[in-house]
């Protein structure tokens, strides 16, 4: 089988925890499509998301797209084999038999036969090359992806200030004048003097006619 013979197909599965909405729009920047176009991937059928690609290739689609949250499979691409490599007929039946064998034949075809592959209309295998994203190279988990550069020192002028030594009183507090009240209207009763009779509270009456005690038992 030739090298580059792998293609790259999602099955509407999404990594663990992730959140639809965001996946969705995690494709739809990945491949510029519209959400319509990415809501067909989502519709229960295998996409081909890319076919023709070598085992690199593949690998890196996979991580992107596993990156958006996407979960797709690596499958090897079917060609047909050349006529030296083909496997010769079986040999014919007896013409009794032959009923039986074709029937036979036909179910085991059908069990061995692989099914293909359903695509959307215009799937994403026909473009002609991956999206940016996609051709980019993955960096290694932990790889330093951009250089750090240290951040220029801020010039501020200071050349107009000073400081005073410690101790000194930077600003004197400003005195407030003492409270004046007009107390001459006052006066103060000598101690003891009752500065208001208090009034007289009415004993209270209370109805006991319909109350009685009975005799000690």
């Amino acid at each position: 089988m030739a090298a580059s013979e792998f293609a790259v197909i999602f099955k509407g599965r999404l990594v663990d925890g992730a959140d639809p909405a965001a996946v969705r729009a995690n494709l739809a920047r990945l491949f510029n499509a519209d959400a319509a176009r990415i809501e067909k991937m989502f519709s229960g059928q295998t996409v081909i998301i890319k076919k023709g690609l070598d085992e690199a290739a593949a690998q890196k689609y996979q991580a992107v797209l596993g990156k958006a949250g996407a979960v797709v499979e690596i499958v090897a691409a079917r060609t047909p084999a050349k006529p030296s490599e083909a496997t010769p007929p079986p040999p014919a039946a007896p013409a009794a038999a032959a009923p039986e064998a074709a029937a036979a034949g036909t179910a085991a075809a059908q069990r061995a036969a692989p099914a293909a592959p359903q695509t959307v209309p215009r799937a994403f295998s026909d473009a002609p090359a991956p999206p940016d994203a996609l051709a980019a190279d993955v960096a290694e988990p932990g790889a330093t992806l951009i250089e750090a550069a240290p951040a220029a020192s801020p010039d501020i002028a200071t050349d107009h200030l000073s400081m005073a030594e410690p101790g000194v009183t930077l600003v004197e507090p400003e005195r407030v004048p003492e409270p004046t009240y007009d107390l001459s209207a006052m006066s103060l009763d000598p101690p003891g003097v009752t500065l208001v009779e208090p009034s007289k509270v009415a004993a209270p009456e209370y109805d006991l006619s319909g109350m009685s005690l009975d005799e000690p038992s």
